[in-house]
Protein backbone atom coordinates (compact mmCIF):
# COMPACT_ATOMS: atom_id res chain seq x y z
CA UNK A 1 0.00 0.00 0.00
CA UNK A 2 1.42 3.37 -0.74
CA UNK A 3 2.67 5.84 1.78
CA UNK A 4 2.46 10.04 1.75
CA UNK A 5 3.91 12.41 3.87
CA UNK A 6 1.96 16.40 4.15
CA UNK A 7 4.10 19.20 5.26
CA UNK A 8 2.20 22.12 6.20
CA UNK A 9 0.84 24.36 8.65
CA UNK A 10 -0.20 23.26 12.54
CA UNK A 11 -2.99 25.13 13.38
CA UNK A 12 -6.45 24.68 15.20
CA UNK A 13 -9.46 25.60 14.22
CA UNK A 14 -11.92 27.79 16.81
CA UNK A 15 -15.60 27.68 15.49
CA UNK A 16 -17.86 30.17 17.05
CA UNK A 17 -21.74 30.78 16.32
CA UNK A 18 -22.29 34.31 17.06
CA UNK A 19 -25.37 36.20 17.38
CA UNK A 20 -24.38 39.63 16.89
CA UNK A 21 -22.48 41.05 13.76
CA UNK A 22 -20.82 44.43 15.70
CA UNK A 23 -17.94 42.27 15.98
CA UNK A 24 -16.48 42.73 12.59
CA UNK A 25 -17.65 46.78 12.23
CA UNK A 26 -15.41 47.27 15.49
CA UNK A 27 -12.40 45.39 13.88
CA UNK A 28 -12.96 46.10 10.60
CA UNK A 29 -12.89 42.71 9.58
CA UNK A 30 -15.39 42.31 6.48
CA UNK A 31 -18.02 40.23 6.59
CA UNK A 32 -17.61 36.67 4.68
CA UNK A 33 -13.90 37.69 3.94
CA UNK A 34 -10.57 35.28 5.18
CA UNK A 35 -8.29 37.18 6.99
CA UNK A 36 -4.58 37.00 8.02
CA UNK A 37 -3.98 39.02 10.90
CA UNK A 38 -0.79 39.87 13.18
CA UNK A 39 -0.86 38.19 16.91
CA UNK A 40 -2.05 41.93 18.48
CA UNK A 41 -4.92 42.01 16.35
CA UNK A 42 -5.74 38.10 16.95
CA UNK A 43 -5.90 38.37 20.24
CA UNK A 44 -7.87 41.03 20.17
CA UNK A 45 -10.70 39.51 18.42
CA UNK A 46 -9.91 36.28 20.27
CA UNK A 47 -10.48 37.76 24.04
CA UNK A 48 -13.54 39.63 23.08
CA UNK A 49 -15.29 36.05 22.33
CA UNK A 50 -16.53 33.21 25.00
CA UNK A 51 -14.87 30.07 23.06
CA UNK A 52 -16.04 27.96 25.60
CA UNK A 53 -18.82 27.67 23.28
CA UNK A 54 -16.76 26.86 20.70
CA UNK A 55 -15.69 23.48 18.52
CA UNK A 56 -11.99 23.59 19.08
CA UNK A 57 -10.26 20.91 16.72
CA UNK A 58 -6.76 20.34 15.16
CA UNK A 59 -6.80 21.94 11.23
CA UNK A 60 -4.75 23.46 8.71
CA UNK A 61 -4.84 22.42 4.90
CA UNK A 62 -2.81 19.70 4.75
CA UNK A 63 -3.43 18.18 7.91
CA UNK A 64 -6.82 17.70 7.12
CA UNK A 65 -5.83 15.83 4.49
CA UNK A 66 -3.11 13.47 5.63
CA UNK A 67 -5.37 12.87 8.94
CA UNK A 68 -8.31 11.33 6.81
CA UNK A 69 -6.03 9.03 5.21
CA UNK A 70 -4.57 7.91 8.03
CA UNK A 71 -7.88 7.00 9.18
CA UNK A 72 -8.84 5.59 5.77
CA UNK A 73 -5.97 3.43 7.06
CA UNK A 74 -2.88 4.48 4.80
CA UNK A 75 0.50 5.20 6.46
CA UNK A 76 0.97 8.27 6.75
CA UNK A 77 3.17 11.33 8.17
CA UNK A 78 2.77 14.96 8.93
CA UNK A 79 5.79 17.26 9.52
CA UNK A 80 5.18 21.16 10.86
CA UNK A 81 5.62 23.20 12.94
CA UNK A 82 4.14 24.15 16.51
CA UNK A 83 4.25 26.17 19.83
CA UNK A 84 4.54 24.56 23.12
CA UNK A 85 1.34 25.77 24.19
CA UNK A 86 -1.84 24.02 25.09
CA UNK A 87 -3.22 24.09 21.15
CA UNK A 88 0.02 23.15 20.27
CA UNK A 89 -0.45 19.63 22.57
CA UNK A 90 -4.17 19.73 21.20
CA UNK A 91 -2.92 19.74 17.73
CA UNK A 92 -0.31 16.94 18.42
CA UNK A 93 -2.86 14.79 20.05
CA UNK A 94 -5.60 14.99 17.66
CA UNK A 95 -3.21 14.14 14.84
CA UNK A 96 -1.59 11.07 16.55
CA UNK A 97 -4.90 9.56 17.82
CA UNK A 98 -5.84 10.20 14.04
CA UNK A 99 -3.11 7.43 13.56
CA UNK A 100 -0.68 9.89 11.67
CA UNK A 101 3.03 9.50 12.30
CA UNK A 102 3.66 13.46 13.39
CA UNK A 103 7.05 15.02 13.21
CA UNK A 104 6.36 18.40 15.27
CA UNK A 105 9.14 20.78 15.61
CA UNK A 106 8.61 22.77 18.41
CA UNK A 107 8.97 26.27 18.35
CA UNK A 108 9.22 29.34 20.86
CA UNK A 109 5.41 31.07 20.26
CA UNK A 110 2.33 30.46 19.57
CA UNK A 111 0.59 27.62 18.08
CA UNK A 112 -1.15 29.21 14.76
CA UNK A 113 -4.88 29.67 15.19
CA UNK A 114 -8.04 30.34 12.63
CA UNK A 115 -11.37 31.46 14.24
CA UNK A 116 -14.18 30.49 12.31
CA UNK A 117 -16.90 33.21 13.46
CA UNK A 118 -20.58 32.20 11.90
CA UNK A 119 -23.37 34.50 11.78
CA UNK A 120 -26.70 33.97 12.20
CA UNK A 121 -27.20 33.48 8.42
CA UNK A 122 -24.49 31.12 8.50
CA UNK A 123 -21.78 32.81 6.53
CA UNK A 124 -18.41 32.47 7.58
CA UNK A 125 -15.82 34.75 8.54
CA UNK A 126 -12.20 33.57 9.03
CA UNK A 127 -9.58 34.87 10.78
CA UNK A 128 -6.36 33.47 10.92
CA UNK A 129 -3.19 34.06 12.80
CA UNK A 130 0.05 31.44 11.53
CA UNK A 131 2.16 31.85 14.97
CA UNK A 132 5.67 29.92 14.67
CA UNK A 133 4.12 28.30 11.23
CA UNK A 134 5.88 31.52 9.86
CA UNK A 135 9.39 30.02 11.10
CA UNK A 136 9.55 27.10 9.11
CA UNK A 137 12.67 26.93 7.69
CA UNK A 138 14.93 24.77 4.73
CA UNK A 139 17.43 23.68 7.73
CA UNK A 140 14.33 22.19 9.82
CA UNK A 141 14.18 19.64 6.76
CA UNK A 142 15.96 16.31 6.80
CA UNK A 143 16.29 13.09 4.81
CA UNK A 144 14.73 10.92 7.73
CA UNK A 145 11.15 12.41 6.94
CA UNK A 146 10.90 11.38 3.31
CA UNK A 147 12.76 8.28 3.18
CA UNK A 148 10.36 5.63 2.25
CA UNK A 149 7.35 7.48 1.06
CA UNK A 150 5.70 7.78 -2.06
CA UNK A 151 3.66 10.75 -1.94
CA UNK A 152 4.71 14.13 -0.80
CA UNK A 153 1.69 16.29 -0.14
CA UNK A 154 2.55 20.61 -0.26
CA UNK A 155 0.12 22.43 1.43
CA UNK A 156 -0.29 25.84 -0.95
CA UNK A 157 -0.53 27.60 2.35
CA UNK A 158 3.81 27.89 2.16
CA UNK A 159 3.75 29.03 -1.29
CA UNK A 160 5.29 32.68 0.01
CA UNK A 161 8.35 31.24 1.40
CA UNK A 162 9.63 30.06 -2.11
CA UNK A 163 12.99 28.91 -0.17
CA UNK A 164 11.19 26.10 1.66
CA UNK A 165 8.70 24.76 -1.40
CA UNK A 166 11.72 24.08 -3.22
CA UNK A 167 13.69 22.07 -0.69
CA UNK A 168 10.57 20.46 0.08
CA UNK A 169 10.22 19.45 -3.70
CA UNK A 170 13.48 18.24 -4.22
CA UNK A 171 13.63 16.21 -1.19
CA UNK A 172 10.39 14.23 -2.93
CA UNK A 173 12.05 14.34 -5.94
CA UNK A 174 15.22 13.16 -4.30
CA UNK A 175 13.54 10.24 -2.97
CA UNK A 176 11.71 9.23 -6.17
CA UNK A 177 8.30 10.96 -4.39
CA UNK A 178 4.90 11.77 -6.64
CA UNK A 179 4.88 15.20 -5.45
CA UNK A 180 1.41 16.42 -4.92
CA UNK A 181 0.93 20.45 -4.69
CA UNK A 182 -2.84 22.18 -3.31
CA UNK A 183 -2.60 25.78 -4.62
CA UNK A 184 -5.00 26.33 -1.04
CA UNK A 185 -4.94 30.48 -1.69
CA UNK A 186 -5.78 32.33 -4.17
CA UNK A 187 -4.65 35.31 -2.71
CA UNK A 188 -1.11 33.92 -2.33
CA UNK A 189 -1.55 32.37 -5.94
CA UNK A 190 -2.20 35.71 -7.11
CA UNK A 191 1.00 37.06 -5.32
CA UNK A 192 3.50 34.25 -6.25
CA UNK A 193 2.05 33.34 -10.07
CA UNK A 194 5.52 33.80 -11.52
CA UNK A 195 7.68 31.68 -8.93
CA UNK A 196 4.25 28.80 -8.74
CA UNK A 197 4.75 28.24 -13.16
CA UNK A 198 8.07 27.50 -12.71
CA UNK A 199 7.17 25.40 -9.73
CA UNK A 200 4.42 23.33 -10.91
CA UNK A 201 5.82 22.44 -14.04
CA UNK A 202 9.65 21.68 -12.76
CA UNK A 203 8.28 20.40 -9.69
CA UNK A 204 4.92 19.16 -9.22
CA UNK A 205 3.46 15.70 -10.55
CA UNK A 206 -0.71 16.38 -9.50
CA UNK A 207 -2.04 19.49 -8.85
CA UNK A 208 -5.47 20.54 -6.74
CA UNK A 209 -7.03 23.96 -6.64
CA UNK A 210 -10.44 25.50 -6.28
CA UNK A 211 -11.63 27.55 -9.69
CA UNK A 212 -11.06 30.61 -7.97
CA UNK A 213 -7.25 29.75 -6.80
CA UNK A 214 -6.62 28.34 -10.42
CA UNK A 215 -7.83 31.66 -11.91
CA UNK A 216 -5.28 33.66 -9.94
CA UNK A 217 -2.80 31.81 -10.65
CA UNK A 218 -3.40 31.61 -14.76
CA UNK A 219 -6.07 34.76 -15.35
CA UNK A 220 -8.17 31.80 -16.98
CA UNK A 221 -11.73 30.24 -16.44
CA UNK A 222 -11.29 26.57 -15.17
CA UNK A 223 -12.06 24.30 -18.27
CA UNK A 224 -9.21 26.00 -20.37
CA UNK A 225 -6.87 26.65 -17.21
CA UNK A 226 -7.01 22.98 -16.37
CA UNK A 227 -5.78 22.28 -20.21
CA UNK A 228 -3.18 24.70 -19.48
CA UNK A 229 -1.56 23.41 -16.63
CA UNK A 230 -1.92 19.75 -17.96
CA UNK A 231 0.69 20.36 -19.97
CA UNK A 232 2.92 20.40 -17.14
CA UNK A 233 2.50 17.98 -14.62
CA UNK A 234 0.29 14.34 -14.85
CA UNK A 235 -2.88 15.08 -13.24
CA UNK A 236 -4.61 18.81 -12.50
CA UNK A 237 -8.21 18.70 -10.70
CA UNK A 238 -9.72 21.71 -10.38
CA UNK A 239 -12.82 22.02 -7.80
CA UNK A 240 -15.52 23.39 -8.35
CA UNK A 241 -17.70 23.47 -5.28
CA UNK A 242 -20.83 23.06 -5.85
CA UNK A 243 -20.49 22.60 -9.29
CA UNK A 244 -18.28 19.34 -9.20
CA UNK A 245 -14.98 19.48 -10.25
CA UNK A 246 -12.63 18.27 -13.31
CA UNK A 247 -9.89 15.91 -13.84
CA UNK A 248 -7.07 15.78 -16.59
CA UNK A 249 -4.81 13.50 -17.24
CA UNK A 250 -2.78 13.75 -20.39
CA UNK A 251 -5.85 13.98 -22.98
CA UNK A 252 -8.01 12.53 -20.64
CA UNK A 253 -10.48 15.27 -19.38
CA UNK A 254 -13.45 14.04 -17.00
CA UNK A 255 -16.43 16.58 -15.18
CA UNK A 256 -17.35 15.06 -11.35
CA UNK A 257 -20.88 15.90 -10.27
CA UNK A 258 -20.89 17.18 -6.54
CA UNK A 259 -22.20 15.10 -3.79
CA UNK A 260 -26.01 16.06 -3.13
CA UNK A 261 -26.01 17.95 0.69
CA UNK A 262 -27.35 20.62 2.84
CA UNK A 263 -24.41 22.48 4.12
CA UNK A 264 -23.62 23.68 7.65
CA UNK A 265 -19.89 24.06 7.21
CA UNK A 266 -17.66 24.76 4.77
CA UNK A 267 -14.64 24.23 7.04
CA UNK A 268 -12.39 21.59 4.91
CA UNK A 269 -14.71 20.69 2.14
CA UNK A 270 -11.46 21.01 -0.62
CA UNK A 271 -9.73 18.81 2.37
CA UNK A 272 -11.27 15.67 2.45
CA UNK A 273 -11.89 15.93 -1.35
CA UNK A 274 -8.06 15.73 -2.04
CA UNK A 275 -8.12 13.04 0.97
CA UNK A 276 -10.94 11.02 -1.44
CA UNK A 277 -9.18 11.24 -4.51
CA UNK A 278 -6.03 10.62 -3.53
CA UNK A 279 -7.33 7.43 -1.89
CA UNK A 280 -8.51 6.49 -5.09
CA UNK A 281 -5.22 6.66 -6.60
CA UNK A 282 -3.61 5.34 -4.07
CA UNK A 283 -6.04 2.15 -4.67
CA UNK A 284 -5.65 2.02 -8.12
CA UNK A 285 -9.22 3.53 -9.34
CA UNK A 286 -10.30 5.27 -12.68
CA UNK A 287 -10.18 8.85 -12.38
CA UNK A 288 -13.38 9.16 -12.43
CA UNK A 289 -13.89 6.92 -9.37
CA UNK A 290 -11.10 8.90 -7.58
CA UNK A 291 -13.12 11.95 -8.05
CA UNK A 292 -16.45 10.66 -7.07
CA UNK A 293 -15.04 9.56 -3.56
CA UNK A 294 -13.60 13.00 -3.35
CA UNK A 295 -17.11 14.78 -3.68
CA UNK A 296 -18.63 12.14 -1.13
CA UNK A 297 -16.13 13.48 1.29
CA UNK A 298 -16.17 16.24 0.93
CA UNK A 299 -20.44 16.27 1.14
CA UNK A 300 -19.83 14.68 4.56
CA UNK A 301 -17.62 16.95 5.95
CA UNK A 302 -20.05 19.83 4.43
CA UNK A 303 -22.91 18.55 6.42
CA UNK A 304 -21.29 19.35 10.07
CA UNK A 305 -19.35 21.56 11.81
CA UNK A 306 -15.21 21.15 11.38
CA UNK A 307 -12.87 19.36 9.28
CA UNK A 308 -12.79 16.26 11.32
CA UNK A 309 -15.01 13.40 11.53
CA UNK A 310 -15.42 10.94 14.62
CA UNK A 311 -14.15 7.27 14.78
CA UNK A 312 -17.37 5.84 14.64
CA UNK A 313 -18.00 8.56 11.50
CA UNK A 314 -14.99 7.31 9.72
CA UNK A 315 -16.14 3.45 10.06
CA UNK A 316 -19.69 4.16 8.00
CA UNK A 317 -17.51 6.12 6.39
CA UNK A 318 -14.86 3.27 5.34
CA UNK A 319 -18.20 0.88 4.62
CA UNK A 320 -19.89 3.06 2.42
CA UNK A 321 -16.98 3.89 0.38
Amino acid sequence: MSKIVGIGNALVDIILDIDSEKIFKEKSIPKGSKEHVDKEKFDEIYNTLDINQATVSSGGSAANTISALANLGFDTSFLAVAGGDEYGKLFENEMKDSGVKLNLIKKEGDTGKILHLISPDKEATTIGYSGVNSKFEPKDLSEQYFYGYDYLYIDGYLMNNHELMEALADFGKLNYMKVVFDVASSHFAEGNREFLKKFIKNKVDILFGNDLEIFSYTGQEPERAIRTIAKDCDIVVVKLGSRGSYIQRGEEFYHISAAPVDPIDASGAGDLYAAGFLYGLMEDYHLTHCGKVGAFLASKILSQKGARFSFEEWREIKRMI
